[in-house]
């Protein structure tokens, strides 16, 4: 058999059955015929553009992006696509035999796609699909589930079927495919493309689902502002949380019931009254009673659970005043009185307020307080929380006997009402902000007699014991304690010999009112009139010593040391009086009228006579009642308080010139301070506004305001006017009666 014959044969054993050349003939034209349809429907959506190559209109379409990786069949849709594939719109209307498509566009790709696998994993034999191979999305889906070599093989043989098909169909067809295939993307020899997975397009959805997290770090690149305020909030939560549960818990008092109010102190549960729009707190104990063994013995803080109340202490009562005597020589008090009153505008934990300890006593014998009794309104009104103590006076409060040093290890004994009052701001510095007080911010006031204590608590501070910020001192003296303990004991023997006793024991046993009667009358005379030629050759009785314990040193002598030095600042001070705070003679008084030689009769008798020139002294101070008022005053008050103020730089010191009724009294700038001046005039409500301006404004802010070093000398009257200096005090300074003759408390 010869080569050709041989061909031939091979030729005719390849070719098909007629039956399957008719069936392979029919697929064909019904292929051609749906082509045709396809490509006269995508024609006639251009008809009413101007005519152009299928290439150009192809170009002109935007380009779909595929993932990298996945198979893209030229001439056939992709299974995720969004969008209707070509061969779906030209079969919207109609099919092939001139049937409805069931199923629409979806359906008619399926069967082409499931045709076209059919072909290709046959060797080109039609294989028939059961029903519901179309529903599956095409034998496409199968095909790209098969290994990679499969799928090319797959891939390889469609490419050959479609390019024979498209050269039996014309070049229209040809052409069409040639547009689809620009659109592509690089395509190999076998006809597969290799794309981007990690591109989403609008007409096709990614392959596999991105994780979650992912996709929230995509948006918020995407977002990135959105992303940085939300992250700025959650933070600033973040931080508020933390600082609200790292800060102390406390447990906000209890809303007011029926009138009262309650709130927690260091030894149990308080009940106050409601009065006047403020809380008021009386008789709250700040130390253990005086009594038995502690008579004269420093007083013991309430420290122990034993020496605590049970249940709730109702704070609704006064407590009774310590011994103490008044100017009439009547005795009145109680041992058992070491209790303080509180008045508060309120009773939280929130925006804690500024603290007044008011010290008051007309002399260190009584009476106490005096003037100095605050109340709600005056909390409610100046937005302060005011707090009053009671401390021991007279021979309970003030006494150095030999026999009490021998007690104690280091031997003393003596000035026991100052250790009260250093308890209750140690009791305040502990308590005070259950009551809406600031311990920080605690001003102490003292007036006359509480003033000189005060004084002496400035000077006797130590590092350990920052008990106070600021201290207001008016009306008080500055003839402090020289006397030693030793010889204190000594000058107090007459009050030994009187009592018979001989050692402490003895003398805790004696009955209160019996030692107040035992006490030398000598000890508490007043000495705030006119000087007398009798005090060059008497000694007034000093109440205050230097016990070594709390008064170690000379006080004038601690305030000339701490200027602009020293191992501890002192405190803020303002110091003042008023223009007449001395004693008027029991000879004189305003009712009455006297003439000029009366007045300066009563100056020549007294001890004044001999030591200055009357002349020169009432050329300075009219020959009047008031005028003499206010000489004693400056002699026994204002000249000594100033030059204690003016030895250092940073004390502002006032004067008070304004008249409660006919004179500024001893106790006008405290009533003007407190409310209990009256409001009548329109010169009078000047005056009361600049004073409590000025009180406040040390209170809040712990400084005078405007205050110049110059200027320190303030003048109160209906204004504050600064000034350099004081005249008034020229003349006695000169003859040495300034300070020698000031008031001894």
């Amino acid at each position: 058999m010869s080569e050709t014959e041989q061909e031939k044969k091979e030729v005719a054993e390849q070719q098909p059955a007629p039956a399957e050349q008719r069936d392979t003939q029919d697929k064909k034209e019904i292929a051609e015929e749906e082509r045709e349809k396809m490509l006269n429907a995508e024609n006639s959506k251009h008809s009413a553009a101007a005519p152009q190559t299928d290439l150009e209109a192809e170009e002109r379409k935007p380009k779909r992006k595929i993932p990298i990786g996945a198979i893209k069949m030229p001439g056939f849709c992709r299974s995720r696509s969004k969008e209707p594939c070509k061969e779906d719109e030209s079969q919207l209307g109609e099919n092939a035999d001139g049937e409805a498509a069931k199923g629409g566009a979806a359906a008619a790709t399926a069967t082409n796609l499931d045709s076209a696998g059919d072909k290709a994993a046959n060797g080109g034999t039609p294989v028939k699909e059961p029903p519901g191979a179309a529903a599956r999305g095409g034998r496409i889906l199968e095909a790209i589930r098969l290994p990679l070599v499969n799928v090319g093989r797959v891939f390889t043989l469609k490419r050959k079927e479609n390019d024979t098909e498209l050269s039996q169909a014309g070049p229209g067809a040809a052409s069409a495919e040639a547009a689809d295939d620009e659109k592509a993307n690089t395509v190999g020899e076998d006809g597969m493309e290799t794309v981007r997975l990690d591109v989403e397009t609008a007409d096709s959805g990614p392959l596999a689902k991105p994780h979650a997290l992912a996709l929230c770090v995509v948006a918020a690149r995407r977002n990135l502002l959105y992303t940085a305020g939300a992250a700025a909030v959650l933070l600033l939560l973040l931080v508020i949380v933390c600082v609200a549960s790292l800060g102390p818990r406390r447990v906000i008092a209890q809303p007011v019931k029926d009138g009262k109010v309650l709130t927690q102190a260091s030894c149990g549960p308080v009940q106050g009254l409601l009065e006047e729009g403020a809380f008021v707190f009386r008789g709250v104990p700040y130390a253990m009673p005086p009594l038995g063994e502690r008579r004269w013995a420093p007083p013991e803080p309430l420290d122990k659970i034993d020496r605590c109340w049970n249940g709730t202490l109702l704070a609704h009562n006064s407590s009774q005043p310590c011994w103490q005597r008044r100017r009439d020589g009547s005795l009145s008090g109680h041992e058992d009185c070491l209790y303080l009153d509180i008045y508060t505008p309120q009773v939280t934990y929130e925006r804690p307020l500024s603290v007044v300890v008011m010290i008051g006593a007309d002399s260190l014998s009584g009476p106490s307080p005096g003037i100095m009794l605050p109340s709600g309104k005056l909390a409610r009104v100046r937005d302060m929380v005011f707090v009053r103590p009671n401390f021991r006076l007279d021979v309970f409060g003030f006494l150095a006997l030999e026999p009490l040093s021998r007690t104690v290890h280091p031997a003393t004994s003596g000035n026991y009402g100052l250790h009260d009052i250093k308890s209750v701001l140690k009791w305040v510095a502990l308590n005070i902000h259950h009551f809406g007080g600031d311990k920080d911010k605690v001003t102490v006031w003292g007036h006359r007699a509480g003033g000189t204590l005060v004084t002496a608590l400035v000077g006797a501070r130590r590092p350990d014991e920052p008990l106070f910020q600021r201290a207001w001192i008016s009306s008080g003296s500055i003839s402090f304690p020289t006397l030693e303990r030793v010889e204190a004991e000594k000058d107090n023997g007459v009050f030994l010999d009187i009592t018979k006793c001989r050692d402490a024991a003895c003398l805790k046993n004696l009955d209160a009112r019996e030692l107040m009667g035992m006490v030398p009358p000598a000890w508490f005379l007043p000495n705030d009139g006119l000087p007398k030629i009798s005090e060059l050759t008497s000694r007034k009785h000093h109440w205050l010593i230097k016990d070594e314990v709390v008064i170690q040193h000379h006080i004038g002598s601690i305030f000339a040391q701490n200027n602009g030095d020293n191992r501890l600042p002192l405190p803020k001070i303002v110091m003042g009086t008023t223009a007449q705070s001395g004693q008027l003679p029991d000879d004189f008084n305003y009712n009455a009228t006297y003439p000029n030689t009366t007045v300066i009769r009563a100056f020549l008798d007294s001890l004044l006579g001999t030591a200055a020139d009357a002349d020169r002294a009432f050329a300075q101070y009219n020959a009047t009642v008031k005028g003499l008022h206010t000489l004693i005053s400056d002699i026994r008050v204002t000249c000594p308080l100033m030059t204690l103020a003016t030895a250092r730089n940073d004390i502002p010191f006032y004067i008070v010139t304004f008249p409660r009724d006919l004179i500024a009294d001893v106790d006008s700038d405290a009533a003007a301070i407190l409310g209990f001046f009256p409001m009548k005039t329109a010169e009078q409500k000047r005056h009361l506004a600049a004073i409590q301006t000025l009180f406040s404004h040390f209170v809040y802010h712990g400084e005078v305001e405007k205050f110049e070093a110059s200027k320190r000398i303030l003048i109160v009257d209906q204004d504050v006017l600064p000034k350099a200096g004081y005249d008034n005090c020229k003349l006695w300074i000169e003859k040495s009666l300034v300070p020698n003759l000031a008031r001894v408390d």
